[in-house]
């Protein structure tokens, strides 16, 4: 598989000190990588890098083969897609018109979507459970709903690359079952590559190929679950004890609290 997105000791420094320093790492065609951490690890910074709404102050990202600097707004948003933890409209938009706006990179200067742009708008609804919700107000829905919306708006505008904020956040049982599916299903069918950041040590062990463990701004450990997520390694970046079990159909590891008895 051939490199995506590369990242070079990247680091970042706001007001109060550094966040990131010297991330190195590398994302293949067509792999989920989960990103953890504790608070204020550097996790979303990080995303907001990859999305060059922050400018590191060292290093170097590659998206594509390309610096991301030289890429156009346009450019960039026909390469990654974002599905953010949380989000609101500015205007009264209803979800139909906030899921077209994934079809921003693939409209031809100022034309206005077409027929096959509607079906896809559509499709994907259908797809991610919100058809029922297309003409409603997105500012007066749930977290779930808007977070399962901005899902369908991220898959419409069809990036190679995806990254996910806190993804489960809000989401039903129900619903995160749907979410994994439909990032497993991208992966399998269009090849798409998936960055994930979660506090959710059971779904980066369920869904994730590799996993990059932040503390601190640096990188802890990167690697296999079975092989990041072991007990010593957790209670030395999370500060905490968890319980582990092993999953004996898939052989990846699930956690638990560890409380006082």
């Amino acid at each position: 598989m051939k490199e995506c997105l590369r990242l070079q000791d990247v680091s970042f420094t706001y007001g109060r000190g550094p966040v990131l320093e010297g991330v190195s790492f590398s994302a293949l065609t067509g792999e989920i990588l989960g990103i953890l951490g504790p608070n204020g690890a550097g996790k979303t910074t990080l995303l907001k890098c990859l999305l060059r709404s922050e400018t590191p102050d060292q290093g170097t990202i590659e998206i594509m083969g390309r610096d991301i600097g030289d890429y156009s707004q346009r450019e960039l948003a026909g390469r990654i897609s974002y599905v953010p933890q949380e989000m609101t409209m500015p205007f009264p938009y209803t979800v139909s018109e906030v899921a077209m706006m994934g079809r921003y990179p693939h409209l031809a200067g100022y034309s206005l979507e077409t027929e096959k742009d509607g079906r896809i708008v559509m499709d994907t609804l259908e797809k991610t459970d919100t058809l029922e919700l297309r003409d409603r107000l997105f500012n007066e829905l749930s977290g779930g709903e808007k977070k399962r919306v901005v899902l369908a708006r991220a898959m419409i505008q069809d990036a190679p690359i995806m990254l996910l904020d806190e993804p489960t956040a809000n989401l039903d049982i129900r619903h995160i079952t749907l979410l994994l599916e439909s990032m497993l299903e991208l992966r399998r069918e269009k090849g798409r590559t998936l960055v994930f950041v979660t506090h959710d040590l059971n779904i980066a062990s369920t869904i994730a190929d590799r996993l990059i463990l932040l503390k601190q701004g640096r990188i802890a450990a990167m690697g296999a679950p079975g092989e990041i997520l072991d007990i010593e390694r957790i209670r030395q970046v999370y500060e905490t004890g968890v319980k582990m079990i092993t999953d004996p159909e898939t052989d990846r590891p699930f956690y638990g609290y560890r409380l006082p008895s």
